[in-house]
């Protein structure tokens, strides 16, 4: 496999051959790892909104208009809880890679939005939190760079028919933090909704004591489906697989089938490849290379000129998106999460096919050698 005889040495004073095979590879890898980094970073955005708070408490939200003070008051008396807490939660309309999409903003009293935001990790790091009563709002920092919001500035239905949240809120502070989430007053949220004339709560929020998260959640589940609906982890975590299969499929088919077209494409070419080095493969196989060696020099070297691109197919992913993260999304308040796992393994298909499709082309070709009309130049 290596020496004079090898194919490393060959590769290197070939460069130009190899190079049309790498660069393939590289733009292939690239061009997957990419659409999966970019379409990761959406169902991230969706993730956020629908999961990622349900991790902190969980919601009982009225299934007619209120909810029943004797299942509030029971709710509250349960060992496993720590706090019941009036919330209603509304979103905020921002800008995403594939439109318009929300972010959560959750009016709770206001002698409670210190804890509240401690407990759901994010802190106030400019301004003010808003006054009680007082229709005020903070925002998180990524909302207001994706609005290109200011404080002072007014946001809501009142304000933009396109919005999403009710009334007109002035913002006074900036928050930071992982959820993304937004902060108002209970009782100025109110005021703008259909419970303004109504006594009594439509939505909590229960947060459950340091290990009594299962036992609250287990406790909640037996309450009155026609009383009130309870939405946990859990349930919002299924719900959330379920509206994103189809995507994830739709992801998965339209990444083989540009793997396929790839893969035919390196096969071809690597056909014409092969076919200019048979006369190489006919003096191996007759200075004593069997079949079984020269595949599996032929595996080998396809082994490495795969792995090379793929990984500098990956190197210049993370590059790119270095350079997308910070000067295209960050200044629009968009994420764009790192390369994992999911990404990676979207371009795994590419070398394994390619691999196969190339292997399966050199070995037709080696069954048909014979290395007599080579040598004799007959062939």
């Amino acid at each position: 496999m290596f020496g004079v005889l090898g194919f490393p040495l060959y590769l290197l004073r070939n460069r130009g051959r190899a190079l049309a095979l790498l660069v393939v590879v590289v733009l292939a890898v690239m061009e997957v790892s990419t659409v999966a980094l970019l379409t990761g970073s959406m169902l991230g955005d969706l993730r956020l909104t629908m999961v990622a708070p349900f991790q902190y408490f969980t919601e009982i939200v009225a299934s007619d208009a209120l909810v029943p003070p004797s299942i509030a008051q029971s709710v509250a008396a349960q060992p496993q809880t720590k706090l019941l807490l009036p919330m209603i939660p509304e979103v905020i309309r921002v800008n995403t890679l594939i439109g318009p999409g929300t972010r959560n903003v959750f009016a709770v009293p206001t002698a409670f939005m210190t804890w509240f935001l401690r407990r759901i990790g994010e802190r106030l790091i400019i301004g003010r939190l808003p006054a009680a009563s007082v229709a005020e709002i903070a925002l998180p920092r990524r909302v207001m760079e994706n609005r290109h919001l200011r404080l002072g500035d007014m946001v809501g239905q009142q304000v933009d028919p396109n919005e999403w949240m009710p009334g007109e809120f002035r913002i006074v502070g900036i928050l930071g933090g992982t959820l993304n989430a937004g902060i108002t007053s209970y009782e100025a949220m109110r005021s703008f909704t259909a419970l303004a004339a109504v006594p009594g709560v439509a939505s909590y929020a229960a947060f459950a004591q340091p290990g009594s998260r299962r036992a609250m959640d287990a406790y909640l589940s037996t309450l009155p489906l026609d009383q009130v609906r309870v939405y946990t982890e859990g349930a919002e975590e299924q719900a959330y697989h379920q509206d994103v299969r189809m995507l994830d499929w739709l992801l998965w088919s339209i990444n083989l089938v540009t793997v396929g077209v790839l893969a035919v494409a390196m096969g071809l070419l690597n056909n014409l490849y092969y076919m200019q080095r048979m006369d190489e493969y006919g003096i191996l196989a007759a200075i004593g290379f069997t079949h079984g060696l020269l595949l599996r020099r032929a595996f080998a070297e396809v082994l490495a000129i795969t792995s090379i691109s793929w990984s500098a197919g990956l190197g210049l992913t993370v590059a790119l998106r270095g350079v997308l993260a910070r000067w295209l999304f960050a200044p629009h308040g968009i994420s764009l999460p790192s390369l994992d796992l999911r990404d990676i393994v979207f371009t795994l298909p590419i070398p394994l096919l390619i691999s196969v499709f190339t292997l399966a082309t050199v070995l037709r070709r080696l069954t048909r050698l014979d290395p007599v009309s080579v040598v004799e130049r007959r062939d």
